[in-house]
This record gives structure tokens, sequence and C-alpha cells, in this order.
């Protein structure tokens, strides 16, 4: 985000990798700045041939059509995370922790810092009094994959407003799109024309099972599909633990047509502008 790299040397490197890692991060960001380098291109040829991809949290969301984001928060920004890192003011507390997002593919979750994540369940009193004053955002992703997608689909971030909630309103405001909902400690894998629901045994999530005697104690990590009928109502299930992509995933027809930008973006653009060599 900080350098230029050629575009031979980033050929070379997808070229030689058998397994592409994306760390979460600012989606918005990163996403412009792969266009901007070419490396976009080369990332969806990389998929294409069979390369697995993968990714926590923005690396999650990179792969689909799109995603709820984190990416207006002002801390993601790339100059502040420079002086934060610069000055080293950087502690186990208040870094920025890239492995903190949903998982994916090889998908998962996406962006925000452990340090401003909490469960949904768990919003208090004083959590709300230091809440910061930032939106969620709809970002595009490189559109290997249908869907909208959200991660850390159970937590609350910085701005004090439940992802899952939030989610829900994105997905009225877009509605042709099929959401993908990916708690905190879960993660979708798509192995050809199969996927599967993986999680993190003994963690909390967002999906109760049917023997559950206290909800909020045994809920579990998991997979949420969400989407809008004709009607305007929003529907939302739990994915399945396995199953065929093509039962999961739905194709749009005409995605210039169906996909709606978010106008926030071009807000977060201006504040959190690209650096270009």
């Amino acid at each position: 985000a900080n350098q230029h790299v050629p575009k031979e040397k980033m050929e070379d490197a997808v070229d030689k990798a058998d397994i592409i890692l994306v760390s979460g991060g600012n989606t918005l960001y990163a996403v412009d700045r792969w266009e901007y380098l070419g490396l976009d291109e080369l990332l969806r040829g990389a998929a294409h041939h069979g390369k697995v991809m993968a990714g926590g949290s923005a690396g999650a969301i990179c792969w689909f059509d799109g995603g709820h984001s984190d990416s207006g928060d002002p801390d993601t920004y790339r100059l502040a995370m420079l002086d934060q890192f610069e000055d080293g003011a950087a502690t186990e507390d208040t870094a920025y922790n890239p492995s903190s997002e949903s998982t994916s593919s090889t998908l998962e979750g996406e962006e925000g810092s452990a340090r401003s994540s909490h469960y949904a369940d768990g919003n208090t009193a004083e959590q709300d009094a230091n809440s910061e004053a930032w939106e969620y955002i709809r970002v595009e992703g490189l559109g290997i994959w249908p869907g909208l997608v959200c991660p850390h689909y159970d937590r609350i971030q910085s701005n004090g407003v439940p992802r899952m909630t939030d989610f829900d309103s994105m997905m009225k405001r877009h509605p042709y799109e099929l959401g993908i909902g990916i708690d905190h400690h879960a993660a979708l894998e798509v192995d050809g024309e199969e996927f599967r629901i993986l999680s993190i045994p003994g963690e909390t999530g967002s999906v109760i099972p049917e023997d559950a005697s206290n909800e909020k104690e045994d809920a579990v990590p998991g997979v949420w599909i969400k989407y809008v009928d004709n009607d305007g109502m929003l529907h939302s299930k739990t994915c399945p633990g396995s199953g065929k992509v093509t039962d999961l995933l739905q194709m749009l027809e005409d995605p210039q047509k169906h996909l709606l930008l978010d106008e926030k973006v071009e807000l977060c653009r201006k504040e959190n502008p690209l650096l270009k060599d």
C-alpha cells in the first residue's frame, strides 16, 4: 500500500504461488490499489487457473462482487496506520490485527481491528458512549464469486453498530444481491463444485443449535444466507454445513444493472486518497 511494485515482480509472485492469502485491512483502499497497479487482473487470472485463493476479513470480501465493509473507519486509513506504526504506538492491544477478520476459501470474515470488535450481544452503555462516528459501506470486490459478503457478522466494531443489523439494512438497499454473513470464528470454503462451512470449536457465534438450552451461551459460529424477495422482504437462513456451490451462490444475469454502488464510497476515497506512484 505504500510502495511501488513493478508489474513483472507481481506477475512472477502470482505465477509461482500455489496459495494466495489476502489479509484483513481497508478493503476499499486495497481493491482500488490493486486496480491501479494491475494486480486485480493477475488475481482473477490466478483464481481462474485453479490456485487456492484465501483470506480473512477484507481478504474474504475481495473475492466476491462486494462486501459489508468498515473501510469508512478513519483508523484503517493509510496515513493513520503509518502514523501508528512509525510512532511505535502499536501494541498487542491497539495494533491492527489482520487475522481478526472472518475467513473464506477459502473465504472468511473482514477488516476491522480486534481492538474495536466485540460480540453483538455484548454491547454495553459504556461501549455505546465510546463509539466512534463512522458508517459501514458497501465496497466492490474482484467479482470472482457472486454475492455481498459480511465478515465479522456477529461482531460490533468501534462505531458501536452490530454488523448483522447494519448488514440487513444494506441488503434492503441492494436487493438484487445474495447476502452471505460469516461469523468471526467461521469460514466458507469453496472447492470446485462443493462448499463447506468451517468453525472453531468452543467459540461463540450467532447460530443457535436446535438443542440449545441457553441461546446466548450456546450460539455457535456459522454462516447466514440472505436475500430480498420481490415484495422487499428480507429473508435469512443459516447455511448448511456443506453442499453444492450452485445451491449456495446465485449468478446475476446483468451485474452492471443490478450491482448498485454505495454513494458513501467516494467520500471515503477523498478522506483516504490512493497512493499513486
